[in-house]
């Protein structure tokens, strides 16, 4: 397995040059024959990274969004027009909830339905865990079930004219079983890592962790939840922790404090083969 970081909030000092960051993150996946991207950036520019990569996004098989923030989301039209062929887009249907955040300020998927659907999108929209390919599951709605993982109270969706706290039931995460055990792609994981990486054992009938990859939503975390993450992930028995995006430079910081060799910061252009 090859994971590439195509987009993320930096760039690191041994990257080639030329790559360009922004809040936001994609991942471009190879797993056996299959070739995933997960999540398309804020901007497109996703794709002049993979160009310069070496990265041909025309033989994705199919497109994964963890939910419809337009950090997460923004990239994708001009994904669409670059491989110009029909392509499966998994993801769950409240991608389209009108996210905002703070004081009206509107964080959704920035695209029509039709705009996309016109450019070769078929969504298909999950709820429950579902096998892409073989051994890859899209994850559906997380449990919440911890007590300590809380939602960002900076988040609401409007309904019906109110303004009414986000649960952010698209969230959702790639579970991808290997002979060395669980690799878990996360896109912000605004469900909870812990719970995340419990219900992957669930779905997936495989207690060994290998990886966890992707943003955690630890910067904006409580000291509370952020301590309690900490003591789960030292009693984690797992290889490699790369954990950028919205994690926070704080919380990345300690966690290559704690698990050094085993954590990377997974900047824009890294590769993590397994």
């Amino acid at each position: 397995m090859k994971i590439v970081v195509l987009i993320e909030n930096s760039v690191g000092v041994l990257i080639p040059t030329g790559l360009t960051g922004e809040h936001g993150l994609s991942l471009w996946i190879e797993h056996e024959e299959y070739n995933l991207l997960f999540d398309t950036g804020q901007t497109g520019k996703v794709v002049e990274n993979a160009l310069r990569l070496g990265i041909d996004l025309k033989k994705t098989d199919a497109i994964v969004l963890s939910h419809g923030h337009y950090d997460h989301t923004g990239g994708l039209k001009k994904v669409l027009e670059f491989i110009r062929k029909p392509i499966n887009i998994y993801a769950h249907r409240d991608i389209y909830s009108l996210h905002y955040a703070l004081e009206d300020y509107y964080v959704g998927i920035p695209f029509r339905r039709e705009t996309l659907e016109g450019l070769g999108a078929n969504f298909e929209w999950i709820k429950e865990p579902f096998e892409i390919f073989p051994n890859i599951w899209v994850s559906g709605e997380i449990p919440r079930k911890t007590t300590f993982e809380k939602m960002d109270p900076r988040l609401y969706v409007k309904r019906n004219g109110q303004k009414l706290p986000d649960p952010i039931l698209d969230d959702m995460s790639l579970f991808i079983k290997t002979d060395k055990g669980l690799v878990i792609i996360l896109g912000c994981a605004h469900s909870g890592v812990v719970n995340i990486i419990e219900y992957a054992k669930e779905v997936t009938k495989e207690e060994r962790i290998y990886g966890i990859i992707g943003g955690t939503h630890l910067s904006s975390a409580s000291g509370d939840q952020i301590e309690e993450t900490l003591i789960y992930f030292a009693k984690l028995d797992f290889s490699i922790l790369v954990a950028n995006h919205c994690t926070g430079l704080k919380v990345a910081s300690k966690f290559k404090e704690i698990f050094g060799n085993k954590f990377r910061f997974g900047t824009t252009g890294e590769i993590i083969t397994i």
